[in-house]
């Protein structure tokens, strides 16, 4: 079967931005003053399964969100467990890590830009039904992409 589908960065919404830092709640505050933005809400994911550069991980991370310019506004802090947040942080780095946009089937995507030469580095499930893979468009825009899909309940029969 031949894959038709495109993608068209003129023909998506941003979702959201990621930041990573290792003191958030620092960065948050900077945001909030600086951008007149909501107050950041904190919550923790703890022991999340994905799959991380081909192999199962668990991980842990510290959630802040707020909005700005009718953009959700990430930011994360690395806690434990290997994953695309882990990597970036022992890279050394700190700040923009992310973009999050939403597609229609998230699969055809992952395979389209794989054969592109783009590499899947994190993929998995938010509950209860947001399917995303983190691909590696970092040499293209200097930012990893996230691609998410709901996933769509089936009907009973």
């Amino acid at each position: 079967m031949e894959n038709n589908l495109e993608f068209d960065f003129k023909n998506l919404k941003l979702h959201h931005i990621c930041y990573i830092y290792q003191e958030p709640e620092k960065h948050a505050k900077m945001m909030e003053s600086l951008f007149n933005m909501s107050k950041f809400q904190f919550s923790e994911d703890l022991d999340h399964p994905a799959i991380y550069r081909g192999r199962d991980t668990k991980f842990s991370i510290k959630i802040g969100m707020s909005r700005c310019f009718n953009t959700t506004i990430e930011i994360f802090q690395w806690l434990k467990g290997d994953s695309v947040y882990k990597e970036f942080v022992d890279s050394g780095k700190e700040g923009l890590h992310h973009f999050g946009v939403f597609v229609e089937d998230l699969d055809k995507h992952v395979e389209m830009f794989q054969k592109e030469g783009i590499d899947l580095i994190q993929s998995g499930m938010f509950p209860p039904k947001l399917k995303y893979a983190y691909m590696d468009f970092v040499d293209v825009v200097g930012a990893v992409i996230e691609i998410m899909e709901l996933v769509k309940r089936k009907k009973k029969q």
